[in-house]
């Protein structure tokens, strides 16, 4: 991981049927990509000695963590903070324009399962070569964003044409997911468990946790398949599938079982910018520091409170429906690590951070002539235990806050409550003001704030 990510990278896999999992791990960023993905540090070319305590442990262990915060077997983390008072300033910002100036927008990318293929004219390669022949990312097509190898997935009717009948007349369709479906393979909420460094996850637990077989006494019929490339085993008959490994702790069903509620406050990042062809998206390879959300806040005059959920908008997912925009899945724009991001963050008490990206954070950093790869992970998810939504779709929502400067509102969701998995799918909704100050009833009266609360 020793060679330039900057704005020209160009990450790759495979194009070959016939191409193994080691083969696309040998390619410029697979190693990234399959760091993210969980596959097994010997199936990457190149990965770390495990043996060696890693860069990042030193980068961030003098860092503030909230480990034991909440109780030793606590798994929820920070989400803890979200309680009546965050939910009443929540359902305050949504009302102070009045009972008839409400709005809400959904912030989940839409699943068509359409492939965002390197080259638009060539749908059969999905991802790029190692070597770096033939297509590449950044590519102009379209279709629903994933982080390679993860890929999209597709649904198909599991009821006959013109549907199922029953008795009395009623007829009913119904469908299954008949691709791989990964639970981080769209927008989704990160468990706290899902990323670390050494041998501990969140709030100490052993990485032995992360691992943990569950039997069943049913079998059912599936495939045993880690990930979507050709090769392995995704085109192997179904066989009966007894037992699964998960997360016995910091799973994705402590949020699911908690939900999220409370007030929230977006930084348009990329329109305050606008750096890219002035269409308030920032560029591929873009980092977005602690000086430039800071900045952010305070040309929107948004303030950001304690225990306020954070949404960062770059316009990256914007551009995976966009047939006319480059996307490049390891070289998307994202924040970048600071000790002054992490410290603030950690002192505001922020329970949750949303971008309209595939990793919140940019996947491939430079930080003191080293390369790290997603390093806010190891901040925010194993030692803050910052809850990390990924995939938002943000562009509406956008539009709306720089039509009328309210930039806060109630953020609510809850993850697919999915027992032991390292992530899961969620549809946030925020609900918000808009427009001029009403005297309709029902309104709370404006409750507006400017510059940054510290």
């Amino acid at each position: 991981m020793s060679h330039d990510h900057g704005d020209g990278c160009e990450c790759g896999g495979t194009e070959d049927a016939s191409l193994s999992r080691r083969a696309f791990a040998g390619g410029c960023g697979a190693t990234l990509a399959f760091a993210l993905a969980g596959t097994t540090p010997d199936a990457v070319a190149g990965a770390a000695d495990e043996t060696e305590e890693p860069p990042v442990a030193e980068l961030l262990d003098d860092l503030p963590d909230n480990w034991g915060r909440w109780g030793e077997d606590d798994g929820l983390g920070a989400l803890n903070l979200l309680g009546s008072e965050e939910a009443f300033a929540g359902m305050r910002a949504a009302t102070k324009r009045g009972a008839k100036r409400i709005e809400r927008f959904t912030l989940q990318l839409s699943v068509t399962g359409e492939v965002i293929n390197p080259d638009p004219k060539e749908p059969d390669v999905v991802f790029p070569n190692g070597d770096g022949s033939g297509p590449q990312w950044p590519s102009t097509d379209t279709g629903d964003p994933a982080f390679p190898p993860r890929t999209p997935a597709r649904r198909d009717n599991t009821t006959p044409e013109g549907g199922a009948p029953v008795a009395g007349g009623v007829r009913f369709v119904d469908d299954k997911f008949v691709t791989d479906a990964f639970l981080q393979g769209t927008t989704h909420l990160d468990a706290l468990g899902h990323a670390w460094y050494g041998d501990e996850i969140y709030n100490g637990f052993s990485v032995e946790t992360t691992a943990e077989t569950k039997e069943f006494e049913t079998p059912l019929l599936g495939t045993a398949s880690r990930d979507a490339l050709p090769g392995n085993g995704d085109d192997e008959d179904l066989t009966a599938s007894t037992e699964t490994q998960g997360l016995g702790e910091a799973a994705i069903s402590e949020a699911g079982e908690a939900g999220i509620f409370g007030r929230a406050v977006l930084l348009d990042v990329g329109r305050h910018l606008d750096e890219a062809d002035k269409n308030d998206r920032l560029p591929l390879g873009y980092g977005v520091t602690y000086d430039d959300l800071m900045a952010t806040a305070d040309a929107q005059g948004t303030e950001i409170r304690k225990r306020d959920m954070l949404l960062v908008r770059t316009g990256a997912i914007e551009r995976t429906r966009d047939p006319d925009a480059e996307w490049a899945p390891l070289n998307e724009p994202g924040l970048v690590f600071s000790e002054e991001l992490v410290e603030w963050v950690a002192e505001m008490d922020i329970p949750y951070i949303g971008a309209d990206n595939l990793a919140v954070e940019k996947v491939a950093q430079g930080i003191d002539d080293t390369t790290y790869v997603i390093p806010l992970h190891g901040a925010f998810l194993r030692n803050l235990g910052v809850s990390i939504n990924e995939i938002l779709l943000l562009d509406d929502l956008a539009a709306s806050c720089a039509d009328d400067g309210i930039y806060e509102f109630l953020l609510a969701g809850a993850p697919l409550n999915v027992e032991r998995a390292s992530g899961a799918p969620i549809n946030p909704v925020a609900v918000k003001a808009t427009g001029p100050e009403s005297d309709d009833e029902g309104g709370s009266g404006s409750d507006a704030g400017n510059g940054r609360g510290n």
